[in-house]
């Protein structure tokens, strides 16, 4: 299959292989999310936001020290942010996975072997890692020691007690770096949106490859950005029309403009937090992550086309300078 060029036919190309690899594709992912969701968010996230919401009238009155350093908080808190990493990092051999998977359906592969490409992603997990600290580096390394070296002059200056208004200049500072930080991330994000896939679909995970994956994107830094971004726009669409239509069967959970904040006490909190349906929770919460889902799979597949796509031209534009100097 050769990408083409506009990005109409690219869309149409992308749904062409999410049909024919939506088991492939949607069901892993599906699957793992569901998995974890049923003890990260049933259990941890409940009992953890539960008890917040009873201690929310110590936090109100001002009483922030206890709260935080109630020993039921620190626990559930520690547990939470554990899982959250584990689930991240868990999740790392299924994006391999399916990166790999829907470059063997837009390369035709006679035979998918599911239990192969698993393998496959999870012997690559720790040179993925490699990869992402490219990314790392490429995105925020310079923003943070720039970051980093202000914050020890700042102090220095500070602790000697030198003559300069401190407010003005830290604000001036935290200003421009901000706006620095935001336009570098959102430039070099789009330069460095093909890196997981370059990676994947070469199987090379050096620094060559992910600096080769950059340079595909030379002079189509706004055609990159106005391509994600209506595919973005269709998908968010679909996935928004889809979850009202779902939200009318179940509805919205945990809904705070139930709660008198004015007048809240301890018996308000209780009686919100029993009103609480894990059934209806859980069905809805397993349509909406089945969406995104779906949603998540698409624009990884079209990310990959769009890949394909400057490759290919890239190649020809090498391969026409090379006729040209013969």
């Amino acid at each position: 299959m050769i990408a083409n060029e506009k990005v109409l036919d690219r869309i149409e190309q992308s749904f062409d292989i999410f049909k024919k690899a939506f088991i492939y594709l949607v069901l892993p992912l599906f699957v793992y999310n569901i998995i974890s969701f049923v003890f990260f968010a049933l259990v941890l996230s409940y009992f953890l936001f539960s008890w917040i919401l009873l201690s929310l009238f110590e936090l109100l009155r001002g009483d922030i020290f206890l709260f935080f350093s109630d020993i039921k908080f620190l626990l559930l808190a520690s547990l939470s942010l554990f899982f959250l990493l584990l689930y991240v990092l868990l999740l790392i051999p299924f994006l391999i996975y399916t990166i790999k998977t829907i470059g063997d359906f837009y390369n035709w592969v006679e035979k998918l072997d599911f239990k192969d490409n698993f393998l496959y992603a999870t012997s690559r997990f720790f040179d993925i890692m490699r990869t992402y600290w490219y990314i790392f580096a490429y995105l925020a390394l310079l923003p943070s020691l720039i970051f980093i070296i202000w914050w020890f002059i700042f102090n220095i200056g500070y602790f000697f007690d030198l003559q300069f208004n401190y407010k003005i200049i830290w604000w001036g500072f935290m200003l421009a770096w901000f706006l620095y930080f935001i336009v570098n991330m959102i430039y070099k994000w789009i330069k460095s949106t093909f890196a997981l896939y370059s990676a994947i679909d070469n199987d090379s995970y050096t620094k060559e490859d992910f600096l080769q994956s950059v340079s595909v994107t030379d002079k189509n830094w706004w055609r990159i950005f106005w391509n994600l971004v209506l595919v973005w726009l269709i998908v968010w669409f679909f996935s928004w029309f889809a979850s009202k239509f779902f939200s009318i069967f179940f509805g919205s959970f945990w809904n705070f403009t139930n709660l008198d904040f004015q007048n809240i006490n301890k018996d308000t909190i209780q009686d919100f937090i029993n009103a609480f349906s894990f059934f209806n929770y859980f069905v809805s919460w397993f349509f909406d992550n089945l969406i995104k889902t779906i949603e998540s799979v698409f624009v990884y597949i079209f990310i990959y086309v769009f890949y394909k796509r400057l490759v290919f031209e890239s190649n020809n534009w090498n391969n026409n300078e090379i006729e040209k100097e013969l």
